[in-house]
C-alpha cells in the first residue's frame, strides 16, 4: 500500500507525496516580472491567468459574462497577442465581496491554481468612497502574498456610473482609487485604470451618455462598459510590458497587512447537537454567487434548541463565509463569553440561494496585537422548520495597520456589509 501524506510547498499549496517522494514539488519561484511573463507567453509556454475580484471582474449585466465581459475580452486579447501560448484562464471573482474575504479565498481560489499572472480588482468593493485602513490592510496583504511568491499582479481600477458623470471628481468620489495607485507605486505593479481610457473621458465630458454604459443599474455596466474596462486592462498590461515592470514587496507595508490568516471548515470537525454536515447548495441567483464554487461541505444548524459552535484562534477579525436562502436564522456571536454582534443568516436579494459573508472587527483592533479568543457561534431557532444557518468557513485574522492615527472603520461593520450586499443585489433591477 502506498503511503500518502500532505505537506505545504513554498507557495502554501498542498502536494501529494507517495512513498516519501514528492510527485509534484512546489512551483518554481520566479521574479514577479511582467517582461518575463511576456517572454514566456511569446515562447509558447503553458500559463495560468487568474481574475481575482468582485462583480465587475465577474462582469455582471454583460450579455454573456465569460465572453463579452471584462474577463472574456482580456482572454481574447491575450490569446490574440500570444498565439503560441497555451492559456488557462481562471475566474476567481465573487460579486459583493472585497479584500476582507479575498484574503481568506487567496489560498483556495488563487494560489492553488498556480497562477503566472493575476488581475486584481477590489478598488470599488473595498469601499471605493472611503479610505478606511482596515480593508487596505487586507488588500495590501494580498499584494504581499502574491508578489512574494513571484506572481506578477496588475491592479485594476474600475468605476461606477455616479463616479463617471459630467462634473464628478473621482479623487473625491472614489478616493480608494488614489490609495491603490499609491500601492501600485510601492509594489511596482502595472495598473489598468479606467479613468485613463478615452471612452471614460468622453463620458465624463458629457459626449457619451453614462446611461448608455450603465442602463440597468449604477454599478454594473453592459457590454460597452466592459469593453471600456478591458481597454483599461489592455493599456495597463501593454505599459507594464513596455516598461519592463517588476513587482516587488517593500520590506515594510505602506498602510498595513494581516497576520494569523486562518480559514476553518467546521463541517470537517465533530459538530454539536443540532448541527450536521451537508452539501453546499447547487443552485443560486447568479453564477458567481454559487456557493459550491467557493466552499466545500457546510456545517448546517437546523436544530430546535440553541447549540453553540466554538473555535479558538488568534485574531481581531472574525468572519463567517456561508450560504443562505431567504429563511436563514439569526446567530449570536460571542468572543470569550461576551456577545460582540449578531449576524443575519439570510440574504435579501429575493427568493433563492446565495453565499453570505458576515464579519466583525473586535474593539481595539487598531493596535494590531495578536490575541487569542474563543469565538462562539450560537444560532437562534426561528420556529421555521426550514430555517437554517449554513457555514462553509470560519475566518479569523489579525489586522496590523502601520499607523493607528487614521485607522477609521465604520462604527457598524454590518451596515457596511449590508451596503455592499445591497449594491451587488441591485444587478439586473
Amino acid at each position: 500500500m502506498k503511503k500518502v501524506a500532505l505537506f505545504l510547498g513554498t507557495a502554501g499549496i498542498a502536494c501529494a507525496a507517495v512513498n516519501g517522494f514528492a510527485e509534484a514539488g512546489p512551483p518554481e519561484v520566479r521574479e514577479a516580472s511582467v517582461a518575463s511573463f511576456d517572454a514566456r507567453a511569446r515562447a509558447g509556454e503553458r500559463l495560468t491567468v487568474v481574475f481575482f475580484g468582485g462583480s465587475l471582474t465577474w462582469s455582471a449585466n454583460a450579455s454573456e459574462p465569460n465572453v463579452t465581459g471584462f474577463r472574456g475580452l482580456m482572454a481574447d486579447y491575450l490569446t490574440a497577442r500570444y498565439p503560441d501560448a497555451h492559456f488557462t484562464f481562471v475566474d476567481a471573482a465573487i460579486g459583493g465581496t472585497g479584500s476582507n474575504l479575498g484574503m481568506f479565498r487567496l489560498e483556495r481560489d488563487v494560489l492553488a491554481k498556480r497562477p503566472d499572472f493575476v488581475f486584481l480588482d477590489f478598488s470599488c468593493n473595498d469601499g471605493g468612497e472611503n479610505t478606511d485602513v482596515a480593508n487596505t490592510c487586507c488588500y495590501e496583504y494580498i499584494l504581499r502574498e502574491l508578489i512574494g511568491r513571484g506572481i506578477p499582479v496588475q491592479q485594476m481600477i474600475f468605476t461606477f456610473r455616479e463616479w463617471s458623470l459630467p462634473g464628478a471628481e473621482p479623487s473625491q468620489l472614489h478616493p480608494r482609487s488614489d490609495l491603490y495607485r499609491r500601492l501600485a507605486e510601492a509594489y511596482g505593479t502595472p495598473v489598468g485604470d479606467v479613468y485613463e481610457t478615452p471612452l471614460w473621458k468622453r463620458v465624463h465630458a458629457g459626449e457619451v451618455p453614462a446611461d448608455s454604459l450603465w442602463p440597468i443599474d449604477g454599478a454594473h455596466p453592459v457590454d460597452a462598459g466592459y469593453r471600456m474596462f478591458a481597454d483599461a486592462g489592455i493599456a495597463g498590461f501593454e505599459r507594464g510590458v513596455r516598461e519592463g515592470a517588476v513587482c516587488r514587496v517593500p520590506p515594510q507595508p505602506v498602510f498595513g497587512t494581516v497576520r494569523d490568516v486562518r480559514r476553518f471548515n467546521p463541517a470537517e470537525t465533530p459538530l454539536p447537537a443540532g448541527w450536521a454536515r451537508g452539501l453546499t447548495y447547487r443552485t443560486s441567483l447568479w453564477y458567481d454567487g454559487l456557493s459550491s464554487r467557493w466552499m466545500d461541505d457546510v456545517a448546517i444548524f437546523s436544530g430546535a434548541a440553541r447549540a453553540p459552535l466554538e473555535v479558538t484562534a488568534p485574531g481581531n477579525f472574525f468572519g463567517i463565509f456561508g450560504e443562505a436562502d431567504e429563511r436563514g436564522v439569526m446567530v449570536e456571536i460571542r468572543a470569550d463569553g461576551k456577545q460582540v454582534t449578531t449576524f443575519q443568516g439570510r440574504h435579501n436579494a429575493g427568493p433563492g440561494r446565495l453565499f453570505i459573508w458576515r464579519r466583525i472587527l473586535l474593539d481595539g483592533w487598531q493596535d494590531g496585537v495578536s490575541r487569542t479568543h474563543t469565538f462562539a457561534i450560537d444560532p437562534v431557532p426561528s420556529g421555521d422548520p426550514k430555517g437554517e444557518f449554513r457555514i462553509g468557513s470560519i475566518c479569523t485574522a489579525t489586522l496590523v495597520p502601520v499607523s493607528t492615527a487614521d485607522a477609521a472603520f465604520p462604527a457598524d461593520s454590518q451596515a457596511s456589509d449590508a451596503a455592499l450586499e445591497a449594491l451587488d443585489h441591485a444587478r439586473g433591477q
